[in-house]
């Protein structure tokens, strides 16, 4: 057995694949970069470890956005105040043991658990508590700023379904900053992208609003990297817990593919003609 296997459903049948260029759409011979989105550091190696290791061996430019600074994390009143640090020491290990350097995660920082006066873009304000981008906050001004920075062929996001505020803080306003992105509007963040990047969503706590067409299985080796990323999170007192029933669930992982795509009303005519 290999250490990765692929499986694709497209219209109720099953298409097992050998590779993760042929299960995800690469073109032959072409580099690509990821760009996975994080509410949460320690979201993206439970939903995302085993893809996240596939995507390294082939090849792929893996870059990590962590959304928030996790400074509501802590499980003792000890680590109220330094919870923040020990956590990022923890992400770059975890991340490191999926084969991802430090240099490819970024931080935006943002304060963990309150995302919503965070939304779309504004002037930064001499009260606001984290620092301005080009003049601004907002985790609009953020995203764009990296999807411009890293040019993506590919997005991964954890669902809009979690129940988890930050997590569909982040998809909304990631899936609002492709828009942004795309366009000329705010020069100061980058060149704006020449495509739009294909989107996938993760699952992270709750299930996919609808069933996802990716499904990916590992052999032990990465598998059991996966559950030592995990277990990197030695400060999250409930992490063996964590780590046992990723265990009993296997070596599986999936994504389901969102379609993004801009309007025209081209997209429907054949349907009403």
């Amino acid at each position: 057995m290999s250490q990765f296997q692929f499986t694709r459903l497209e219209d109720g049948k099953k298409h097992r694949l050998a590779t993760l260029q042929d299960a995800i759409g690469m073109k032959p011979n072409v580099k690509e970069t990821w760009l996975f989105v994080s509410p949460h550091d320690d979201d993206l190696v439970i939903g995302a470890g085993l893809w996240m290791q596939a995507a390294v061996q082939a090849g792929v430019d893996v870059q990590v956005v962590v959304v928030t600074d996790g400074r509501m994390g802590y499980c003792t009143i000890d680590q109220r105040e330094t919870i923040a640090d020990i956590r990022r020491g923890e992400t770059y290990e975890s991340f490191e043991i999926l084969g991802v350097a430090r240099d490819h995660v970024a931080y935006i920082g943002y304060p963990d658990g309150a995302l919503y006066d965070l939304q779309g873009r504004r002037r930064h304000r001499p009260s606001d508590e984290v620092k301005p981008r080009e003049g601004h906050v907002g985790l609009c001004n953020e995203f764009v700023y990296h999807l411009r920075r890293t040019r993506p062929a590919r997005v991964f996001v954890p669902t809009i379904a979690d129940l988890h505020p930050d997590h569909q803080i982040t998809n909304n306003e990631l899936m609002i900053s492709l828009f942004h992105a795309s366009g000329a509007i705010w020069p100061e963040l980058g060149e704006p992208l020449r495509d739009v990047p294909a989107v996938y969503e993760l699952a992270i706590y709750c299930d996919f609003p609808q069933p996802p067409q990716l499904e990916l299985r590992t052999s032990d080796e990465p598998f059991n990297k996966k559950l030592e990323g995990i277990a990197a999170y030695r400060s999250q007192l409930q992490i063996a817990q964590l780590v046992e029933n990723m265990r009993k669930a296997g070596p599986f992982e999936y994504l389901r593919e969102m379609n993004f795509r801009f309007y025209s009303p081209a997209n429907h005519r054949n349907a009403f003609a």
